[in-house]
């Protein structure tokens, strides 16, 4: 008899049978029974083998999703299963294709400004040679008809120009090493600005995912396990859904922290899908998570992910998506006693249970063995047909 229902029949015929000298407080009869140690979870079905929907790599850029095909529909190669929001992107790309044609005007103003340039530095030599021939003409004039002041700015005027005329020279030689160096720097700005362009164009091209071959379209998950949608963000190559192949399937399982008594690779598992809840389906637990963690952000419970390997897959009934509700076989005991969990109490290093009898309830110290959410099995400490407490006594015992 399963030890639940024992445990059950026993309460009702204790309560039942109360008088004499005992307590009128709930209890159990103990006596060795076999029974199984169980943990209830609730799960899906999951994909073990899928074609990824992703956009192709290559550009390093984020893609807000603006609409998915519902989940679970059924695709036809080439049918849309994504668009991308393009506001962003479209706004930045039209920033990027200001700046190139900026870039435009920056190098036509470099070529007018250095025509304009060179004419000037024309002028300027021109300037420069009449002056310094003057110059040169009246410093050449016989000292003697000219003052020490007049010969000194003379000469001073010569020296002047000579300076300019040389600064004119280099200016004209090196106005091509100028311009060019200035005509680099813009053009290096725009090829990077093009490059821009050039992605967010492919980006823009990008707006719609298709499906790459027939199948059920599922949403693939983030790395902490939420799935994707509306609003949530995408890179190129990180899938956005999967193709399930058929027939490739496996069971995922979330069981309570609470509940996850035992839980170990190689255990059986029993599951009923909630569409076909009359038929019954067997597994092995092939993985169980290290710790225990939230279903969804921000709620307290928090639960342990457990998955299964299916002993016979109906490739008709089971399908990715599919919600089931399960059972886990963590021990098998046989002629063993077990108790509830809630009429077991520690303190210190002890373990107790009330055993109620002549004289009234009294603190019998108690060693477990396995344990199950529900019930533990006592190794020793207590005797077949002792009624064990369900609570503690008021007096404590």
């Amino acid at each position: 008899m399963d030890a639940k229902k024992y445990l059950l029949l026993s309460v009702l015929v204790t309560l039942g049978a109360c008088g004499g000298e005992t307590t009128s407080q709930p209890a159990v009869v103990v006596q060795p029974v076999a029974t199984e140690l169980t943990v209830a979870a609730t799960g899906e079905l999951i994909a073990s083998e899928s074609l990824p929907v992703a956009l192709p790599p290559g550009i390093r850029m984020g893609f807000n999703i603006a609409w998915m095909a519902p989940e679970f529909s059924e695709v036809k190669r080439g049918d849309v299963v994504a668009r991308f929001d393009e506001t962003q992107i479209a706004q930045t790309r039209r920033s990027t294709a200001t700046a190139v044609a900026k870039s435009d005007f920056k190098l036509a103003d470099i070529s007018r400004v250095g025509a304009l340039e060179q004419v000037r530095i024309d002028h300027e030599s021109e300037r420069v040679d009449g002056e310094r021939d003057i110059t040169e003409t009246f410093a050449n004039v016989d000292q003697r008809l000219l003052s020490r002041n007049e010969v000194i700015d003379a000469l001073s005027d010569v020296d002047y120009l000579n300076v300019d005329a040389a600064f004119l020279e280099w200016q004209w030689e090196t106005f091509d090493q100028r311009t060019q160096a200035e005509r680099a720097a813009i053009q290096s700005e725009q090829e990077g600005e093009r490059e821009k362009l050039a992605k967010q164009d492919q980006a823009l091209s990008m707006m719609e995912l298709r499906s790459p071959a027939d199948g059920t379209f599922v949403y693939a998950s983030t790395p902490w396990g939420a799935k994707l949608g509306k609003g949530k963000r995408v890179f190129p190559g990180m899938p956005v859904g999967l193709l399930p192949v058929r027939g490739k399937v496996r069971v995922k399982l979330f069981v309570a922290e609470a509940d996850a008594v035992g839980l170990g690779v190689d255990q059986p598992v029993r599951f009923r899908l909630d569409a076909v809840p009359e038929q019954q389906f067997a597994a092995t637990v092939t993985s169980v998570s290290a710790v225990a963690t939230p279903r969804k952000r921000g709620e307290p419970q928090k639960f342990f992910t457990v998955e299964a390997e299916i002993a016979s897959i109906d490739a008709d009934l089971m399908r990715v998506g599919s919600k089931l509700r399960g059972e886990i076989v963590t021990g098998a005991l046989r002629d063993a006693i077990v108790v509830p969990t809630q009429a077991v109490f520690a303190e210190a290093d002890a373990t107790f249970v009330y055993v109620d009898g002549n004289g009234g309830p009294q603190r019998r110290i108690i060693e477990i063995g396995a344990r199950g959410p529900d019930v533990l099995e006592v190794e020793s400490g207590l005797n077949p047909g002792e009624r064990v407490l369900l609570v503690a006594p008021s007096n404590g015992g």
